[in-house]
């Protein structure tokens, strides 16, 4: 038996059985060496949903820290061992385009050679589906399996609502479904859908939908209706929800910073003083620029009346219609209970409630009316970055104000 020309023992690779030949990649190489835990690693909640049999994981974490690198190995491994595919879901359609998704797959070429020591080495794309393929020097393709080792699919589009079976299924891996921009109508029972038409009548082993976003923003109906309350997680902690009955319906993680991610602040990220971007190197939750005004304008303006909003993380929101000169403008600061003898209406998600004597207090003959023309105007101020945040989830939320929540991207 050929010795491994790094371990420098006389055994075959443990990890695919055959003699190591492949030392500048070997995979036992690089675990002595903790290369792997550089990134993050996926095994760990992938194993402990299969034990506590829960159908969906949930993975929020810092941008580049390895996510989707690593459900990508786990299951490209498993696709070699066990000849089952793997379904890659977006939001849109527009997101899994060629360009995009090839990227994904190219990373992935070392490993394809290593688990399948060297049968292997490169992949095709093909009407929405990555086939592993042999190339030779020329770049042309000698041998090439005839299932996919990952089908393409988009929640928007005709496949959620009608038959999506592939084959045996590994996963569904339904990539960045955190994103500040507005989410699909019914999005949740879509996506079960989606997960039952990949799983029924076939399922005999464990085949989890694994939901992975960035830390771009905390507010998500989907995560929401899966029972995950992102407001009150820290980050490290892994949570389980359960149904009466007590059976897991979700296992979530949120993830701690990767070594990787450390190591990129330390060259480049640190030197900017800006929250929007801790998100990249921290892990924590992004927070966009809002703009802010002196507390001495906000004291010197008239107050003309006032709406609560109360914001999906539940945190109640003042928005001031205030004036100072001819100048009309916006105001949002934190709920206070004093606060109440100068409300004029209620906003609730998707609900306005009116309070009429007080409408003609306002211009343009209606309170929503002049809400909507102050945010498209850019003329509402924020007491504080997080309120902001809460004030834009709010919009994301509220039936018909798409465009409204584009002006704070």
């Amino acid at each position: 038996m050929n010795k491994c020309i790094y371990l420098k023992e006389d055994r075959k690779c443990s990890k695919y059985n055959v003699d190591c030949i492949w030392y500048k990649e070997c995979a036992d190489y690089k675990e002595s060496k903790n290369e792997a835990s550089k990134h993050y690693s996926a095994e760990p909640i992938i194993e402990y949903g299969e034990k506590i049999n829960c159908p969906t994981i949930g993975i929020a974490g810092g941008k580049g820290n390895g996510k989707t690198y690593d459900i990508l190995r786990h299951y490209l491994k498993e696709r070699i061992e066990k000849k089952r595919i793997l379904r890659f879901l977006r939001r849109y359609r527009e997101s899994i385009s060629p360009k995009a998704l090839q990227n994904y797959c190219r990373a992935q070429r070392q490993n394809l050679i290593n688990y399948s020591a060297g049968e292997f080495n490169d992949f095709q794309y093909y009407q929405n589906r990555f086939f592993m393929v042999r190339r030779n020097d020329s770049g042309e393709i000698m041998h090439k399996d005839q299932t996919a080792f990952m089908h393409c699919s988009a929640l928007n589009s005709v496949e959620a609502f009608t038959g999506a079976d592939e084959g045996d299924c590994s996963a569904i891996f339904y990539d960045e479904f955190l994103s500040r921009e507005k989410e699909l109508p019914d999005e949740f029972y879509n996506l079960m859908i989606f997960h039952n038409n990949c799983t029924r009548n076939r399922t005999d082993h464990y085949t989890p939908l694994i939901l992975v976003g960035n830390t771009v923003t905390r507010n998500s109906s989907l995560i929401t209706n899966f029972g995950v309350d992102l407001y009150s997680m820290k980050k490290g902690e892994i949570t389980v929800v359960k149904n009466s009955k007590k059976e897991p319906t979700i296992v979530f993680e949120f993830c701690t910073d990767a070594p990787v991610m450390k190591e990129a602040a330390k060259t480049y990220y640190d030197r900017f003083e800006n929250d929007r971007i801790k998100m990249i190197y921290k892990g924590d939750w992004t927070v966009s620029n809002y703009p802010m005004l002196p507390k001495q304008e906000i004291d010197n303006a008239f107050l003309i009346a006032s709406i609560k909003i109360i914001a999906p993380s539940n945190s109640a929101l003042l928005f001031s219609f205030m004036r100072t000169g001819d100048n009309l403008f916006g105001y949002v600061c934190k709920f206070e209970d004093d606060d109440t003898p100068h409300l004029c209406t209620m906003i609730n998600k998707t609900y306005i409630f009116k309070k009429p004597n007080y409408i003609n207090y306002l211009p343009n003959r209606g309170i929503f009316k002049t809400f909507s023309r102050l945010i498209y105007t850019k003329n509402v101020y924020f007491d504080s970055m997080e309120t902001g945040e809460y004030f834009r989830d709010f919009l994301k939320n509220l039936t018909g104000a798409q465009n409204l929540t584009s002006v704070y991207k």
